[in-house]
């Protein structure tokens, strides 16, 4: 579901913070029919930050690029090293 499925007014979501909060849904809230905020859970807002600091790395960048275009190779993870063999 599409978070502007779900459209509150500024007075709607103000009466109704508390439910909207423990909802674990997105809203978005419209001032006079226009976008004003949105309401994320923070699960999907935490994700949100993450994805944009692994946009904004240009290391993850080309990590992502070169999986993508499948010139990364597989690497066998050595559990019992702090770094994992990497």
């Amino acid at each position: 579901m599409n978070v502007t499925e779900r459209t509150l007014t500024i007075s709607k979501a103000q009466a109704g913070l508390p439910r909207l909060c423990n909802s674990g849904q997105s809203y978005l809230i419209t001032n006079r029919d226009q976008p004003t905020a949105v309401l994320l859970p923070i699960a999907d807002y935490e994700a949100l930050i993450e994805t944009l600091d692994l946009l904004a790395n240009p290391k993850a960048m080309q990590a992502i690029q070169a999986a993508k275009a499948g010139r990364l190779s597989y690497k066998d993870l050595d559990l019992s090293d702090e770094n994992l063999g990497l």
